[in-house]
C-alpha cells in the first residue's frame, strides 16, 4: 500500500471514530466540562441531549434563542415526532414575535404529538396577539380547550378572559375569572386574575365593584417575587424579570385611577 492510501486509511479511520463518538464527546462536554456550546456543535443524534441544551438555552440556566432553536432543530432533525420539539421552537418564534413561524411549528407539534394539548395554551396566544380575522374565536376555542384539560391552572382561566374582553364579552370575561375563583389552588390570592375581573367590571359599568377588583390585585401583586415572574412568563427574557412586578403595578394603579379612585403612594 503506498504511502498516501495509508494516510487516507487512517484519516478515513479517525474521521469515522469522531463521528461514531460525537455525542459521546458531547455528553462529557455537557456532564463533566459543563460547556454547552461545544456540546452543542458535537451533538449528533443524541436527542435527549440535544433537547436538554434546548431547554437550557431557553431560560433554563442561559438564555439564548438561536441556541436554543439550534439544539431543537437538530433535535427533530433525528426524529421529527419528537415530544416538545416543535412546540419548543414555537414558543420561540412567538417570543421573537414570528407569529406565522410559531403557529407552523404548534400545529406541527399538534399533530405529531395530540396528547400536547398544552400545545393549546401557545396556540391561543399566538391567535391572541396576531389579530387576523377569525384570530379571537380561535384562541377563545384554544383556551376553552385548554382549560378543560388542566382547570386548575391560573394562566388558562386568565388569558381566556382577556381575549373574551378583546372580543367585547365582558360578562363572559367575568365569569370566566369567577370560575377561576373556584377551580385555581388559591385563585383568589392570584392578581393577575383580580385584575382581569377588574376590567370585565369597569367595561361592564360596575365601578365600585371594579374598584374593589383593583384594589385586591394591587394588595396581591404587593407579593410578586422575580422568581415567580420568572415563573409566569418562562418563554421572556430573564433580565427583564426586575421590571415586570412593578410594571404590573404600575398597571393596576392605572386601572384603579380609571376606576375613580387615584391611587397615590
Amino acid at each position: 500500500m503506498k504511502r498516501w492510501e495509508i494516510i487516507v486509511a487512517i484519516c478515513s479511520v479517525l474521521l469515522f471514530g469522531f463521528l461514531f463518538s460525537r455525542d459521546l464527546f458531547a455528553r462529557t462536554a455537557w456532564q463533566k466540562y459543563h460547556s454547552p456550546a461545544l456540546a452543542l456543535a458535537l451533538a449528533h443524534q443524541d436527542t435527549k441531549l440535544l433537547m436538554n441544551l434546548g431547554n437550557y438555552y431557553f431560560n433554563g440556566g442561559a438564555y439564548d434563542l438561536a441556541r436554543a432553536r439550534r439544539a431543537y432543530e437538530k433535535a427533530l432533525r433525528v426524529d421529527s415526532k419528537i415530544l416538545w420539539g416543535n412546540y419548543q421552537l414555537g414558543r420561540i418564534y412567538f417570543v421573537e414575535g414570528d407569529f406565522v413561524k410559531a403557529l407552523a411549528e404548534i400545529n406541527r407539534e399538534l399533530k405529531a404529538n395530540p396528547e400536547n394539548l398544552r400545545s393549546l395554551y401557545v396556540r391561543g396566544l399566538i391567535y391572541g396577539y396576531r389579530g387576523q380575522a377569525g384570530d379571537l374565536a380561535k384562541a377563545e376555542e384554544d383556551f376553552q380547550r385548554f382549560i378543560q384539560w388542566i382547570p386548575g391552572e391560573w394562566g388558562g382561566h386568565n388569558d381566556l378572559a382577556w381575549i373574551l374582553a378583546k372580543s367585547g364579552k365582558y360578562e363572559e370575561s367575568k365569569n370566566a375569572v369567577l370560575q377561576a375563583f373556584e377551580s385555581v389552588p388559591n385563585g383568589r390570592e392570584n392578581p393577575w386574575l383580580w385584575n382581569s375581573l377588574g376590567v370585565a367590571l369597569l367595561n361592564l359599568g360596575k365601578i365600585s365593584e371594579a374598584k374593589t377588583a383593583f384594589e385586591n390585585a394591587l394588595r396581591y401583586s404587593e407579593g410578586i417575587t422575580e422568581t415567580e415572574w420568572r415563573k409566569a412568563y418562562p418563554g421572556n427574557n430573564p433580565a427583564s424579570a426586575g421590571k415586570g412586578p412593578q410594571a404590573f403595578r404600575n398597571a393596576i394603579k392605572e386601572n384603579l385611577k380609571r376606576s375613580g379612585n387615584v391611587y397615590n403612594r
